[in-house]
Order: structure tokens, then C-alpha cells, then sequence
């Protein structure tokens, strides 16, 4: 019985999040991208960059841009994981509480190549209430499992499963 109720669980949130969205049963990744995007009325750019030992990736916003880096060494499952995380994140409009956690110096010592208000914006993210986290993880994993991966390069996911491992 229970596995039944979470199959209904997460056909209801798959409906939700395709109906919020104007999605097809089976989109591609950057039908989701897009639809995000003009939901926000600003591009969401993905980049794929080298991040630090055990941050897989986050989410940025601009005034005029939002951001998903994602660690350019996770694997293509994990890099997927991510990126509908953080489109979650965008499509719910979550913010973290509080941007101001790293002064200017502290974020230029953990990421010199990137600003510091970013930086703070970024790692803020810890703050994000304990139910943005919840919602984003749970409908992020949902999206997911919604994307058509076949219209993606073969190679993104075969890679991830050579030597019997998932790269997460």
C-alpha cells in the first residue's frame, strides 16, 4: 500500500509541476530551461565550471539573469539532479534569507573569480527555509524523472554509468 501512495504522491506532483508549467508529459530538459525562463521573464543560463571540492552546484541571480552553475566533475545524473533543483528554486522564487552572511574579503578568499555579492548570494543558500529546500529536493527529484533524457547525447548519461557507477 505504501508503495502505491507514493506513486500517487509523485504523479500528482509530475501533473502539478508539467501544469505550472505548460510542459508536455515527457520534456527535455531545455523545454524546462525555457519554460522557467519565460515564467521569469529572464534568461536562465546553465554553466557547466569546475566548483569546489563538495559543492555540486547553485543557483544565481542577477537583475537581469539567473544562473545554474553546475560542478563541471559531477556526473551527468548529479549535474541533471542539480540543475531541476535549482530550476525549482527559480520557478518557486526562492530566496535566500539572508545575502549579507560573507563579507567582501571572506568571498573573495573562498571564490576569487567570482564576485562577492554572488558568492553571498550563493552560500546564503544555507539559509533558505528548511520548507524551500524540502520543496525544491522533492520536486526537483520529481522533474527529473519527468525529463525525456533520449533527447539528450547518449554520451551524458552513458558515461555516468561506465564502471558500474552513477557519478553521484
Amino acid at each position: 500500500m505504501r508503495a502505491l501512495t507514493l506513486w500517487w504522491m509523485r504523479w500528482r506532483w509530475a501533473r502539478r509541476i508539467r501544469t505550472e508549467l505548460g510542459l508536455s508529459e515527457a520534456p527535455s530538459l531545455q523545454e524546462v530551461v525555457d519554460a522557467v525562463a519565460a515564467r521569469r521573464g529572464r534568461p536562465v543560463r546553465l554553466l557547466v565550471e569546475p566548483l569546489e571540492p563538495r559543492l555540486s552546484g547553485y543557483c544565481a541571480q542577477s537583475d537581469t539573469t539567473d544562473y545554474i552553475v553546475v560542478d563541471a566533475n559531477a556526473g551527468p545524473v548529479l549535474q541533471y539532479q542539480v540543475v531541476c533543483h535549482e530550476l525549482v528554486h527559480l520557478h518557486r522564487g526562492h530566496r535566500p534569507a539572508d545575502h549579507d552572511v560573507l563579507d567582501d574579503e571572506t568571498a573573495h578568499a573562498l571564490f576569487s573569480t567570482v564576485s562577492p555579492e554572488i558568492v553571498r548570494m550563493v552560500l546564503g543558500r544555507g539559509a533558505y527555509d528548511a520548507d524551500a529546500e524540502i520543496e525544491a529536493e522533492v520536486i526537483g527529484t520529481v522533474l527529473l524523472q519527468c525529463l525525456d533524457l533520449s533527447r539528450t547525447p547518449v554520451t551524458a548519461l552513458s558515461a555516468s554509468f561506465q564502471g558500474g557507477g552513477t557519478g553521484v
